[in-house]
């Protein structure tokens, strides 16, 4: 006879057991179809299903190879026969149809009260719906063609969040309709220059598969090679057009180099050029962020190869007490930027030259560099010999050291001139 305990835990067990069941059935089915990224409830305006349509051109940064001009694409172009019925995406309220603009042709937009977006058909051929028209999902709204500037057909597609404020409403299209997302893009630093004087840059190439044109958010975090301070960051969210930090939003266009795409193309590549706000050498992180979370990053330490300015305006005067008072223009940390580490001063009985110099009495105690451009001076203490000839280099943090400054002359002894007496 079974203990009274069991009618209770037996069915309990069943139910673990269960749920256990149903957990690994669908781990096995995810692991077969792949994570979605976008609503699985939409569909695509072409094969009116949740299979995704083929894309020409993708959201955001393209080159547009039949143009031969760069711009930034607010939506997606999905290439189709004349007359390839168009499907709204989900339910909706037509508010506007017709000629929208000269670029944008003959054109269908739907409000979705549930989404609180709107989604936007352009370059029709035809359309099948009026003004404030109820449309339901699948429902066929028009026709693909080329009208508007354009010289194919296609649908271009958007997702605008308003009404005003075009194109920056918009959003890409990747982040809403259905679509595998399970891959991460690529980012690899293509070129990077560390060198103040030569304006630091770095240049970054990511690259993205064309089954996922995703690509979100870009992020550079430049940090002091010997603090770790954070001394540059910049972030450019693709989606938002929105550059943050020092850089204007052309700028950061301009910066952005998208390669030709097309519905050929394997991959989705775009190079980000930045000019970096550093003085020295430093820690570079740059990191690409699709529009599902996922995340790939690069680091590279840069070195600062350049060295101090030469200076060329040492300058030497005697001392009442037989010393010797320096004078010059403190060079900085890279040429004229910022201030360089220390000074090697060294004086001997004749001209300072790159020969001699490493025979030269080397002086100890010698005051910090001030920032690039400052007036320094500095006395040596005699005695020393007369005439006293004196070099200087500079260093900076790295050991990168200046060329040798002009040399300067001052004499420590009184010259006594004797009258020439002619008889």
């Amino acid at each position: 006879m079974r203990h009274p305990v069991f009618r209770f835990i037996q069915p309990l067990v069943f139910a673990v057991l269960a749920l256990l069941a149903l957990t690994a059935g669908l781990q096995f089915a995810h692991a077969q179809t792949g994570s979605f990224g976008g609503n699985p409830t939409l569909i695509w305006p072409l094969s009116g299903s949740s299979q995704a349509d083929t894309a020409s051109s993708p959201f955001g940064p393209r080159w547009q190879a039949s143009q031969s001009r760069y711009d930034y694409h607010p939506g997606i172009d999905l290439p189709a026969p004349q007359n390839w019925p168009v499907h709204v995406i989900t339910d909706g309220i037509v508010s506007e149809v017709g000629w929208l603009s000269a670029s944008s042709g003959l054109a269908v937009v739907v409000y979705h009260p549930a989404l609180d977006l709107y989604s936007a058909y352009l370059h029709l051929n035809s359309t099948d719906v009026a003004l404030d028209d109820s449309v339901t999902q699948g429902q066929v709204i028009g026709a693909v063609g080329d009208t508007g500037i354009t010289d194919f057909m296609h649908l271009h597609f958007e997702i605008r969040l308003t009404r005003t404020n075009y194109p920056t409403s918009t959003r890409n299209p990747l982040g809403y309709l259905p679509h595998p997302d399970v891959t991460t893009p690529t980012i690899r630093i293509g070129s990077i220059t560390s060198d103040p004087i030569y304006s630091p840059t770095v240049s970054l190439v990511i690259t993205a598969a064309r089954t996922e044109l995703d690509v979100n958010i870009i992020t550079v975090t430049v940090r002091d090679k010997t603090t770790g301070a954070v001394v540059d960051a910049r972030t450019v969210d693709l989606n938002q057009r929105i550059p943050t930090g020092s850089d204007t939003l052309a700028t950061i266009d301009a910066g952005l180099q998208p390669s030709a795409f097309n519905t050929s193309t394997l991959d989705y590549k775009l190079t980000a050029n930045f000019n970096l706000h550093v003085d020295d050498g430093f820690t570079l992180t740059a990191e690409v962020a699709d529009l599902a979370g996922h995340t790939a990053s690069v680091t590279r330490v840069a070195d600062d190869t350049t060295p101090p300015a030469r200076v060329q305006d040492l300058s030497a005067t005697r001392q009442p007490d037989g010393g010797v008072a320096l004078r010059w223009t403190a060079p900085g940390d890279s040429n004229m930027v910022g201030a360089a580490a220390l000074y090697d001063i060294r004086y001997s009985a004749a001209p300072i030259d790159s020969f001699t110099w490493y025979s030269a009495t080397q002086i100890a105690s010698l005051p910090a560099p001030l920032p690039g451009g400052a007036a320094q001076t500095f006395t040596v203490a005699g005695p020393l010999p007369s005439p006293v000839y004196f070099g200087l280099k500079t260093s900076d943090s790295e050991g990168n050291w200046s060329l040798l400054s002009n040399s300067a002359q001052a004499r420590t002894a009184w010259r006594i001139f004797l009258p020439l007496i002619i008889k």
